[in-house]
């Protein structure tokens, strides 16, 4: 392992395309695969306006994001945000909560794409083994990691720019299934469906906050920011609208939303016969890992800020000569691990941490566009409060994930409280860093 420094810095070394790449597989999932579908089959043709909406209101969100972290470009990303804005206070409570919701929430990517995997390798695997293969999938993100961003990156761009060609060419090789009469009726299901569709294509744009993490990585933030989020915003857009549009023309009417889960299966048959279903699982399983490399990237950093500002041990916070948090990222195994470890006892699939985080998720979006409605200026600021507006009225919709988000709160509450009684050091010159990128 290459030396380690405990007073180093993050080097700046993410460019624009760099960051292009990090923001659209922090977005594009598998959700890619299974959300047209399902908002087709719930509200029609006219699921096609609930994306066009969520792509407009994208850009503004993103947006949001992106100038927060041109104002504070810090590691520590919405934990940053929310100091900056309301004080050293609640800016380590907020850096406990959004380090517990990743380190609760993020295995779910790995072992979902250990689901996929097995699918094609072993479609008689127990849930447990499926999880094992799933954490180790997980480790193969931290390596990947603790190799260096330079090269993460690279490795996340060819494998981005495959699957987006792979993409492209299934839903050209579908064109001819396509019957533009599907488009009709275009509101089966009356247009008050579109609500629900809006709520279920809410999930494909979330990931924009990710970058927030490398900010502090990344050469002149006030130009590679907005440059980088415009161009992955109509990358993204583009690409669940293409999605969309190709899954109503192809699927007949009717669809129920079991069927429109296995939508993009429904392609694959269209374009290469009834054999491609085991395609199907192996593009779930990379976009899945790549996704899952892309978070464990942005989460190393809030695990090196949150140890820079002394709520976790000092050594996490070290980087080595080419400016790697290299400990923060090996300690996200152990935390990881944690969350598996919880899933394998009790023999639970890694949808129990969709219940268990989507609330604090939204909470997490809620602090961060609430401190920019006191960071940013203008027609900056009004956008934040409108984006706040829309964040608070999905409130509701989650209320079956409140209750575990309180319970992380408590957890986060007593952990910053420890965190500061155990701290070994008082802030020092990584902290006045932090302050210092405030300013």
């Amino acid at each position: 392992m290459a030396d380690e420094s405990p007073t180093g810095d993050l080097v700046r070394s993410i460019r624009t395309p760099s960051l292009v790449i990090h923001y659209i597989t922090s977005v594009m999932g598998v959700g890619i695969l299974v959300l047209p579908g399902v908002a087709s089959s719930v509200a029609g043709p006219a699921s096609l306006l609930a994306w066009l909406l969520l792509v407009a209101w994208s850009y503004p969100f993103a947006l949001v994001f992106a100038r927060l972290s041109v104002k504070v470009p810090s590691a520590g990303g919405i934990a940053d945000f929310v100091t900056a804005a309301f004080g050293d206070r609640w800016g380590r409570r907020a850096s406990t909560f959004l380090l517990l919701t990743l380190i609760i929430a993020n295995p779910l990517l790995g072992l979902a794409s250990g689901r996929y995997l097995m699918a094609v390798l072993a479609p008689e695997a127990t849930n447990r083994t499926i999880l094992l293969v799933g954490f180790a999938i997980i480790l193969l993100t931290v390596l990947t990691n603790t190799l260096g961003l330079r090269l993460s990156t690279r490795v996340q761009g060819l494998l981005l720019l495959a699957l987006i060609a792979f993409l492209v060419t299934v839903m050209l090789t579908a064109v001819p299934a396509a019957d533009p009469s599907r488009l009709e009726p275009v509101a089966p299901h009356g247009w008050l469906a579109i609500g629900p569709a809006l709520l279920i294509c809410f999930f494909g744009f979330i990931g924009w906050e990710n970058a927030a993490p490398v900010a502090e990585e990344v050469i002149d933030p006030g130009r590679t920011f907005p440059r980088a989020i415009a161009v992955a915003v109509v990358a993204v857009g583009a690409l669940y609208f293409a999605m969309a549009t190709t899954i109503v023309l192809v699927q007949p009417a009717g669809t129920t939303r079991t069927e429109g889960i296995t939508a993009f299966s429904d392609l694959l048959r269209a374009g290469f016969g009834s054999s491609a279903a085991t395609a199907g699982n192996l593009v779930a399983f990379l976009l899945m890992a790549m996704t899952a490399n892309a978070w464990t990237l942005g989460t190393s950093r809030v695990v090196y800020s949150t140890a820079r500002a002394g709520l976790l041990p000092a050594r996490l916070a070290r980087v080595d000569q080419h400016g790697t948090p290299r400990t923060a990222i090996g300690a996200l195994a152990l935390g990881y691990g944690a969350s598996v470890a919880v899933l394998v006892a009790l023999d639970l699939d890694e949808s129990a941490l969709i219940t268990a985080t989507s609330a604090a998720f939204l909470i997490v979006f809620l602090a961060a566009v609430f401190a920019a409605t006191r960071l940013l200026d203008g027609r900056m600021r009004l956008l934040s409060w409108l984006v706040t507006a829309v964040t608070v009225a999905l409130v509701p919709f989650f209320y079956t994930s409140l209750p575990w988000a309180l319970l992380i709160i408590a957890a986060a509450l007593g952990g910053e409280l420890v965190g500061r009684r155990l701290a070994t050091r008082t802030p020092t010159k990584a902290t006045e860093h932090d302050r210092a990128t405030q300013t």
